[in-house]
């Protein structure tokens, strides 16, 4: 062979082999889809985790995942995760045959009520895909049946459990696998490919495009179904959550465990050219303090407080940038403003605005001597209080002269509390979330004005501040909110515990009932914290939830209702109840080792006992009754061992005895 030849034949063998490198890559290429663009764009929210093993696998190894499990309703849904696993066969683990990829979990409503999931997994090479694909019969166990059907041209496997009858509905689609026990959802994935909405919305891609980075998993918020979302749990609506869904679009959060108590999520908002406009202001307008706290009381359920360096310099910025955008908006503003400035001789600019400082909070307070419609409360912070009060009695003078409401001042110690009565003045001037604020009552405490429709708050809150009970002073919340910054534009603070208890109206009947029977459970979650901060285009935000294992909601309530009742240790037998011997507790050692809690009754069927467990071992709370069903014991168990502080109680629920271990 000639050294022509040969060099030609080298040629060809390099172009060819460039030429194949070619071919695959485009080729394969062309069989890939981004699985966003398999997200139904009814989705009210979805997960997106990059490595799902070994990021299970860390929160598998927190106290909060543990908890999470004592929760029938997640231990059931884990447990049905792991059944798709065991659909398969020993030799074949479908995890590990998925490995370190994509997954996307998407959340959809079903019903008025009711919220299923669908699951995409990027099986990445086509040759897993294909060996999954077309051998999924041989994997199966005999528990199953395996049927198919095409659907515009997909064709879909339905796993139908021989058991329970529930449906396992499978399509692939390019190097997605998509799955779900909702058949619609699948469905409604491969529409989707069709027309992709979500993966293909700028608005979602830059929220997209911030968050991605290495941790625990991405949490997106599709605000457009919020309210679809609240339904399934209250009867009324909320203007908040309709703000929420009207004018912003989406919320992306970075979701990781920070330690064993908290879970946090860091991420980013954006909205519409009204929410654009708003934030906007907020940025040009500066950040402001969260200082209401010193005057809230500690039987504050919600605390939501928006912060700048002037209200007069946001207002103005917000109406000026919204006026470019939305300007029909602007004048149905105008107009509402001119008509009650003519109506009461009134300029809202000085009689209101001018005085207004850097914080406007919103409260709701829970307590014994509060119905449910009460509690609710407006606190803004003023420059000089006295000009704001000399500005707001000019206001009630104003609506004496034109209107027949008669209203006597009260003093309460030492604070005089007035009444202003214009219906839709707060709506009007700081929008429909303070709607439910209307011909309040008020008073100022230290540097804010108070507003409330119920003059029992105002007292609440002058009681707090003047017995030293506000919420700044509970050093539970202090230790909280070091979390976040000591300024924010938009900061909102929730105790779940006393919310629960303020929120029972606005429940429907099965939201209500779910809570009751998962009080223990959610109790434990006690201190959530979300903060906003305004940059060019959408909100900066940082979420806290605080997680408890101490917190014992069922002691805590027992406590309350006792707590003035006189200790009688007369009907108390020794040998029954015993300091020195009543945090004995006997070895337990339950019959099946895989069981989420183990529990003892008494010959009536009352409840003697329960412990949660851990890989067999006693690991969370315990709980002992007396006979007639009455709270004897509260602790908690840490790898078997009893840990923090455990609580004894007499028959007539008084604390008779707590040790620290």
């Amino acid at each position: 062979m000639t050294r022509k030849k040969i060099i030609w034949l080298l040629v060809i063998a390099i172009l060819g082999y460039l030429g194949y490198q070619a071919l695959s890559i485009f080729a394969l290429e062309e069989d890939k889809i981004n699985a966003v663009y398999l997200v139904p764009r009814d989705a009210v929210f979805f997960m997106e985790m990059d490595e799902p093993l070994r990021n299970m696998n860390t929160l598998a190894e927190s106290e909060i995942w543990d908890h999470l499990q004592t929760n029938d309703d997640i231990h059931k849904m884990s447990a049905k995760l792991n059944a798709v696993d065991s659909l398969f066969q020993s030799e074949s683990d479908l995890f590990e045959m998925i490995g370190d990829r994509d997954i996307i979990l998407s959340a959809h409503m079903i019903k008025r009520d009711d919220y299923a999931f669908l699951y995409i997994v990027d099986m990445q090479k086509l040759s897993q895909l294909n060996l999954l694909k077309n051998n999924i019969n041989q994997l199966l166990t005999g528990d199953f049946t395996v049927t198919k059907r095409l659907y515009k041209e997909i064709e879909i496997t339905e796993v139908t459990d021989k058991t329970t009858y529930e449906i396992l509905s499978i399509a692939f689609v390019k190097n997605q696998m998509i799955a779900s026990y909702t058949h619609s959802l699948v469905e409604k994935s491969i529409d989707e490919f069709a027309s992709p909405e979500i993966g293909r919305d700028l608005q979602f891609l830059e929220i997209q495009r911030e968050v991605r980075q290495n941790d625990l998993f991405r949490f997106y918020l599709n605000h457009k179904f919020l309210t679809d979302y609240y339904k399934a749990f209250s009867n009324e609506e909320s203007p908040f959550v309709k703000l929420l869904e009207d004018h912003f679009s989406f919320s992306g959060f970075q979701i990781d465990v920070d330690n064993d108590r908290l879970l946090v999520a860091k991420g980013y908002t954006n909205g519409d050219q009204t929410a654009q406009s708003f934030i906007n202001a907020l940025h040009e307008s500066g950040t402001g303090s969260i200082d209401a706290t010193t005057i809230l009381p500690q039987e504050t359920a919600l605390y939501l407080s928006f912060g700048f360096d002037d209200f007069s310099t946001l207002h103005h910025n917000f109406y000026n940038l919204l006026g470019e955008q939305q300007p029909e908006m602007v004048a149905e503003y105008e107009t509402g403003r001119k008509k009650i400035e003519e109506l009461l001789d009134i300029d809202l600019q000085r009689d209101f605005y001018d005085w207004m400082d850097d914080e406007l909070a919103f409260a709701k307070a829970d307590a014994p001597n509060l119905s449910e419609k009460e509690g609710l409360a407006l606190a803004i912070k003023a420059k000089d209080t006295d000009d704001a009060l000399e500005r707001l009695k000019f206001i009630e003078e104003q609506i004496r002269k034109k209107t027949p409401v008669k209203f006597k001042e009260v003093d309460y110690r030492g604070y005089k509390i007035n009444y202003l009565e214009i219906k839709g003045f707060f709506k009007l001037i700081i929008g429909s979330l303070f709607e439910n604020i209307e011909k309040p009552y008020y008073t100022i405490i230290d540097e804010y004005v108070i507003f409330s429709n119920s003059p029992k708050t105002l007292k609440l809150f002058i009681d707090s501040f003047e017995e030293e009970t506000t919420l700044m002073s509970d050093e539970y919340y202090r230790d909280f909110i070091d979390e976040f910054n000591s300024e924010s534009n938009v900061f909102l603070y929730v105790d779940t515990n006393k919310l629960s208890n303020a929120s029972g109206k606005y429940l429907n009947k099965n939201s209500r009932k779910e809570l009751k029977q998962n009080e223990a459970f959610f109790s434990q979650f006690t201190q959530i914290g979300l903060e906003l901060e305004a940059q060019e285009n959408f909100f900066e935000s940082k979420a806290v939830i605080h997680y408890d294992r101490d917190y014992d909601y069922e002691a805590i309530q027992l406590e309350e209702r006792n707590k003035d009742v006189p200790l009688d240790l007369v009907t108390i037998k020794k040998e029954e109840i015993n300091k020195e011997t009543i945090f004995n507790i006997a070895p337990i050692f339950p019959d099946d080792f895989t069981a989420n809690f183990y529990e003892q009754k008494f010959n009536n069927g009352q409840l003697k006992m329960k412990v949660y467990l851990k890989d067999g071992m006693p690991d969370g709370r315990y709980k002992e009754y007396y006979f007639d069903g009455q709270l004897k014991i509260s602790g908690r168990y840490d790898d078997g061992k009893q840990d923090g502080t455990w609580r004894a109680y007499l028959r007539d629920g008084k604390l008779f005895h707590k040790k620290r271990f």
